[in-house]
Parts: C-alpha cells; structure tokens; sequence
C-alpha cells in the first residue's frame, strides 16, 4: 500500500513562474445576482510572476473569476490566464481556442487538442504512462500539455498537475500530493478520498475541531479501531458517541446503572437512565428510562439525545408518527464543517446563517418501562436508511439569507466542502439508543455517506472471512453480508477488494458459530440457528462479541428453551 505524501497548500502564495490564486467554484448565479458582483483575483501572470488583477466580461478593468477547471459557462473564465476566456462545458474546462475546429489562437500559435494556444511547434510527447518527458523551466512550457500537466516543477524540469505553492489546477476541496515517493507534491487529490485504506489516507479531512482523521469501514471518520475515542466513548460507524450499555452490536445490554450513563439525553439535566433486570433475576439488565409511566418520557425523562430531545409524540404504529419531526438547524453544522461563520469569497465576507429543516421522526419504537408497561415513541431511526440525507441545494437562501450574493456565497461554500462531486447532502447514520431505535446523527465525515447499506454486491467466493483477497459476495457467507453491510468497498462498492480492514472487520463482527447452545464459551452469532436466535434476542450479552459472552445463564437459557435441545 502506498502512504498519501501531502503538501499543505498555500491560498494566497505564488511561485516564480504562472500562478494564479482563484477561488474556484460552481457558479450558478442569477442574472441579477451576477451584475452587482465583483470578485478580486490576484496573482501571479505569465513565466516572470507579476500580480496581476483578473478581469470578467463585465468591463475592462473590473474584477473576474476563474473556474480552470470547473466551469459551466463563459462568465466563469473571464479572468483565466493565457486567454481562456471560454468554458468547454462539455469538460468543464476554461479553453483559449476550439479545440474540435483549431481556431481561436493569435498568429505564431495553434490550438492544442486541449483547448491551449501553444507556440507554433511546441510538442508534449509522453511515456507509456502518458506523463510528460518535457524538461520544462517555466510554465508556459507545458502549454502543449494535458490540462494535468500544465504547472512546471522547475526544480526537476516536470510538467505536472501542480507543486506545493501552485495549486491553479486543483480544486478547493483538493490537495497537492505525492504520488512518486520522492518528497514533491505532483498531483492534485481530494483532501477527503471517496476510500481510505488507512487513517494516514485522510489526515487532511476535516475542518477544526470537525476532524475526520480516521479510516473506518474504507470511509475517513472520526475514529476507528486504529484511531480510539476518548475514553467513556465508543466509535458507532465511526463517530465517537457515549455508549448506551456495554459495549457491543445491541444498545442497552448493562451490567449496572454505570453502563447506562450514555442513554437518553446524557448532557441534560434529566434523570439518568437505570439498569433493571428480569423480575426472576439474572446477571444481564436492560437499559430503560426511570419513569413511572409514559407521560414521563419527554418531560422529566429523556429518550433520546439532542436535538431530538425536544419533541416527544406517543404512537401505536408508525402511521401514527407521520409528519413527526424536529427544526433541525443546518446552518450550525455548515459552520462547523467550513470551520468559520462566514464564507470568504475573496471581496467579500458572507455570514452562514442558522437555516431549520424539518427532520422527520418517522418511526415508532416501543419503550418498556416494566414487564407490564410499554410505551410507543416516534424516533427518528431503527436502522441506517431511515435516516435520510439533507440537499444543501435546498436550503441555500436560507443559509444566506437576505444577502445580495446568497447563490455565489452557496456555490463556493459547496465547491469548498463537496468540490466536484454531484451530490451536496450531509449524511446520517442512525446511532442506536436502546429497545432496538436510535437517533439520526451526522458521519464521522458528514459530507460522504455511512452505515450500514445495500449496495450492489459484484465479488466472488474464491476465499473465506479471514484471508485477504478480491471482493466477496454477500451471498458468499452470513458474515461476509455483515461486513458488506457496514463495508460495501469490501464486496466490490467503489472498486473495492476483501483487504486487511475486511478481515479485521469480519474478525470483529462475527462472532461465529463455535460451540452449540448448550456449553458455555464465546459469545455465538445470532443467526448460527433459530435457539440462538431467540435468546439473543432476550438476552443480546448472549451474542455480544465485543463485550459479552455466552455464560451459564445463556446455557440456562438454552436448556429452558424446546428449541435448543439441551
């Protein structure tokens, strides 16, 4: 596995030869919104590095944009250097010249297969890697190049995709990295990679105090097995939650009222979460809120944490819990990610306001206070995909509300967090709470999905659980649906593979079927048959491969049990 080598890149600095700093971004902005705007880009022009002021199509001498590689209309490249002053929209590149027809370049130029006015007889020839064997000085070098390789290490000659102070070519929401193991940034890599192999792949994910510097489940995250919470907290898909219970796959298993303390609404005020066990006895308790009925859930008891604490609706079914929701607040979370209040567009500041929408609670969970007490709540989840993403799109004049230049402060605010990528949702994962729901929480890295899904599963069975390998199939085994579940890199999602963290992951989830019912040992899988089923279901300790076993009250059980044949 190769280790990620990254430059942090510079906003404001230029080299000596063709810079030029921009913001990039997608703009897709009303008429009326576009006239007043004006946008400063400085930096550095030409091979001899004069700043200079970029203009748009407005008027000469008024401030431009530059969109290089990101734009969707003229209006976009007006401030571009070497005169590219056209989008290719088709590519999404700022071209000078019709590279389908070759006109477009002065006298002493041509038009290169990329859209770039070339000197008359300057080539790029290329390896069989198709990487340049130009020995460049200067930028305007590489002009007959890719448009990944138009920036000139002048220190080795390279024509490349960009170097640790030139980053025109990268998008916002990328980094410069290393992909030649020599110590010089080369290449342009988002700072958040759609996969990770280990935590070193995302050490760049993640505003402050936001960090996702973990690689869970090949997704980057807040924690992972090799990247630990703080103690008193536990990593659920990779975020860092206080436990509901003892550790394990089912919340609210508890040996004392201690395992309880992460129930509920653990920062409020509200009382705390008991363990209460069966009125026959037993070792393994439940979880459950101290109230004497259920008019005490959502006043003096908390069943959920914030912010779907505030509202509380009792239901028999889940028809009873349609259009059931809370005011959940957006634009805390965008401030968070972006790491400031505001959103710098270069001659401007634009504040991210608070923005509300609603999230539903569509679910109904039956909450037992005692053996002769339940009470039904609507809560937001029972699984991951009850938990719906948010479309920033869609709140975007909120965020920005009452400022004149709301959809280009919302374009680059998404061109900064999601780059290029077509979908700008924020992502939960349904965090379980106890009694088999929980509460929709934003990812480790809320700006990529996670949990447990559905994917299309197109690897083989040509290896078992243990042995690192090409994808597997869902169908291969009930652990390898499992880890396909949490993982779906490791069945083939994203062109993925069974590697290490596979194993790891099938190590950790499943249990296994190593003993029968009836003697004690480690703790079984629930689906290795219909008696462990059932009293796993009674008993989750039973089957709990982090935290529990399968003691003598499990064999109890099983010998009580007539489907278990003790």
């Amino acid at each position: 596995m190769r280790t990620r080598k990254l430059a942090l890149l510079p906003q404001s600095k230029c080299e000596e030869d063709n810079v030029t700093t921009k913001l990039h971004s997608w703009l897709f902005v009303a008429a009326a919104l576009v006239a007043p705007a004006t946008i400063l880009f400085t930096g550095c022009s030409g091979d001899e590095g004069d700043v200079t002021t970029a203009t748009s199509g407005a008027g000469a001498g008024e401030p431009g944009i530059c969109l290089l590689n990101n734009c969707s209309a003229d209006e976009h490249c007006q401030g571009c250097p070497d005169g590219r002053d056209h989008c290719l929209v088709e590519e999404n590149r700022c071209v000078a010249c019709d590279p389908n027809t070759g006109q477009g370049c002065p006298e002493g130029e041509y038009c290169s297969p990329y859209g770039i006015c070339a000197p008359d007889g300057q080539t790029c020839p290329t390896d069989d890697a198709g990487n340049p064997t130009v020995q460049c000085t200067k930028n305007s070098d590489c002009l007959a190049c890719s448009p990944m390789h138009q920036v000139c290490d002048v220190d080795v000659g390279k024509c490349q995709a960009c170097t640790a102070t030139n980053t025109q070519h990268c998008l916002q929401s990328d980094i410069c990295i290393d992909t030649n193991d020599d110590d010089r940034p080369d290449s342009c890599s988002p700072k958040c990679p759609a996969t990770c192999d280990a935590d070193n792949d995302c050490s760049q994910c993640g505003a402050v105090g936001q960090e996702a510097h973990a690689c869970n489940a090949h997704k980057c995250a807040e924690c992972s097995e090799t990247y630990p919470c703080k103690a008193g907290e536990q990593c659920i898909q990779g975020v860092c939650v206080p436990p509901c219970g003892i550790p394990g796959p089912v919340a609210g298993a508890c040996d004392d009222a201690a395992d309880c303390v992460g129930c509920g609404s653990p920062s409020s005020s509200n009382t705390p979460w008991d363990c209460k066990f069966p009125v026959n006895g037993g070792q393994h308790g439940t979880c459950t809120p101290p109230a004497a009925g259920c008019s005490d859930l959502g006043t003096s008891v908390a069943v959920l944490p914030p912010p779907f604490d505030q509202y509380t609706q009792a239901c028999s079914n889940d028809n009873d819990c349609s259009g059931i929701g809370i005011q959940l607040n957006v634009g805390e979370a965008i401030r968070d990610l972006v790491g400031d209040d505001e959103i710098d567009l270069g001659f401007d500041k634009i504040k991210i306001n608070d923005a509300n929408v609603n999230y539903a609670m569509p679910k109904c969970a039956s909450i037992e206070l005692t053996e002769q007490i339940s009470c039904g709540i609507c809560v937001p989840c029972k699984q991951d995909s009850d938990c719906a993403p948010i479309n920033i799109d869609q709140v975007i004049v909120d965020l920005f509300a009452n400022d004149p230049l709301a959809m280009l402060a919302g374009a680059v605010m998404i061109d900064l967090l999601w780059g290029n990528n077509e979908d700008h949702n924020l992502n939960f994962f349904c965090q379980p709470v106890a009694f088999g729901y929980g509460a929709c929480i934003p990812c480790g890295n809320p700006l990529s999905p996670c949990g447990s899904t559905s994917s299309p599963s197109t690897g083989s069975c040509d290896h078992d659980v243990n042995t690192v390998g090409s994808a597997l199939n869902t169908s291969c085994s009930a652990c390898a649906a499992t880890v396909c579940g949490a993982d779906p890199f490791c069945c083939g999602a994203s062109n993925g593979n069974w590697d290490q963290l596979c194993v790891n992951q099938a190590a950790q989830m499943c249990s296994g079927c190593t003993h029968d019912a009836c003697t004690q040992g480690q703790a079984l899988d629930s689906n290795c048959d219909s008696c462990v089923t059932a009293i796993c279901a009674a008993d989750p300790f039973c089957c709990n491969n982090q935290s529990g076993s399968w003691d003598n009250l499990c064999v109890q059980q099983a010998q009580n049990s007539t489907a278990c044949g003790c």
